[in-house]
């Protein structure tokens, strides 16, 4: 049964996604996301010690205004005096995604990293913005100059353009070929959905299927615009017998998009489901 805190902490979550992105606190969403699974945690305990930590990095920036002097003065804080740094060692450690975990811990995976990049640079006044590159998350730094630097905070490192698209090859084996539209910046609440994801991913590996329906509850309400999620939030309603649900999300994913390549096995799926219902 769901407690009146996981409760408390989904509608928090809700009200913040359906305010315009401008206005949207990225830390804010990734720690109610978080307060699902640790009802005990103050989310203001947080965002306190984020601005703590954007406070300190506006004074050492100041008047800084050379684009690479000011990524250098970022990431020496962030990765090596406070040492948040890449799980190596742990990568498909679910606590790499609960934000509360990478700030105790220091270690994550890149959109986690990036969204604590992202919200401190944010607070700090820096021209920075997300970037979902497929396979790794990276940070933009666009400076006034039209200097632009990409930040991967997994390895602490700095890149161009030719450096993400090796990142890229290096990810996929060369599989995938690098599109201008990989290194666009995102909204946060596709930064939102890119953690849930990688939860919704990391229960299902695990067989917890109730923490994944509760991923991609939340996915759904980050962005609804995500056509597949409809579907799979219907496969996970399917194989726990939410009948009724997994109908209304077959439903609505053909209804975005009326013949996808699994339109036969959604339908098959929902002729099922009917048969079940009736």
């Amino acid at each position: 049964m769901v407690g009146m805190a996981e409760e408390a902490a989904r509608d928090a979550f809700a009200r913040l996604v359906k305010l315009p992105d401008s206005e949207m606190d990225l830390a804010e969403g990734a720690l109610w996301i978080a307060a699902e699974e640790y009802p005990d945690m103050r989310v203001g305990f947080y965002l306190d010690q984020i601005e703590r930590l954007a406070g300190e990095l506006r004074r050492r920036v100041r008047a800084e205004i050379e684009p690479d002097r000011v990524v250098e003065i970022c990431n020496q804080f962030l990765f090596q005096e406070q040492r948040f740094h890449g799980n190596t060692a742990a990568y498909t450690d679910v606590r790499n995604s609960y934000l509360n975990e990478v700030m105790d811990r220091r270690t994550g995976i890149p959109v986690t990293l990036a969204t604590v990049y992202l919200a401190v640079g944010e607070r700090a006044g820096l021209p920075v913005r997300g970037v979902g590159m497929p396979g790794h998350f990276l940070i933009r730094y666009q400076g006034s100059r039209s200097k632009e630097l990409f930040v991967d905070p997994f390895h602490a490192r700095v890149l161009d353009r030719a450096g993400c698209e090796a990142l890229l090859g290096e990810t996929y084996q060369g599989q995938v070929t690098m599109r201008p539209a990989f290194l666009k910046p995102v909204l946060k609440r596709q930064i939102l959905a890119r953690i849930l994801n990688n939860l919704k991913t990391t229960f299902m590996a695990q067989g917890d299927l109730a923490r994944a329906l509760a991923a991609s509850d939340r996915i759904v309400l980050a962005d609804p615009h995500l056509t597949a999620e409809w579907r799979d939030r219907g496969m996970i309603e399917h194989q726990l017998r939410r009948d009724r649900d997994a109908l209304r999300d077959f439903n609505k994913y053909l209804s975005l998009k009326p013949e996808p390549d699994d339109a036969e096995r959604i339908r098959t799926l929902k002729n099922e489901l009917l048969g079940r219902l009736n």
